[in-house]
């Protein structure tokens, strides 16, 4: 599975099941899962096997607070390992998961930087 050893492979999705917060779910299927479970279980998926980059459309879209922060919190803890690129329509998401932001705006990158830059040129509440 995803270049995982047989051997290995148990200690791997172990892993990444407490990295995602769904070790409890383990022995449920995937369709009995809730939608934010559901997501998680696909961060999960895209973590496993070593993967050095991720790419990552709005993954906590349609999530509840506590959902959003949980997968806030897998991304914070794998972030120093592996290259992040993330897709998201909430500033806050991108202020705290992200060391570079670009904003785009009808297909073109209008703005780049990290969080403090942005901040200082557009200001805390723009």
């Amino acid at each position: 599975m995803k270049g995982v050893l047989w051997r290995k492979l148990n200690e791997e999705v172990t892993r990444v099941l407490n990295i995602v917060k769904l070790a409890e779910q383990r022995a449920e299927l995937s369709e009995d899962l809730s939608d934010g479970m559901k997501r998680k279980l696909s961060l999960g998926i895209a973590i496993i096997g070593g993967s050095k980059v991720l790419f990552l459309d709005e993954p906590t879209s349609g999530m509840d607070v506590e959902a959003r922060r949980s997968v806030w919190d897998a991304l914070l803890e794998i972030r120093h390992s592996h290259t992040i690129i993330l897709i998201t329509h909430y500033m806050e998401e991108a202020d705290i998961l992200g060391d570079r932001i670009a904003i785009m705006a009808e297909g073109e990158i209008r703005c780049s930087g990290s969080p403090m830059f942005l901040k200082q040129k557009f200001g805390e509440n723009s």
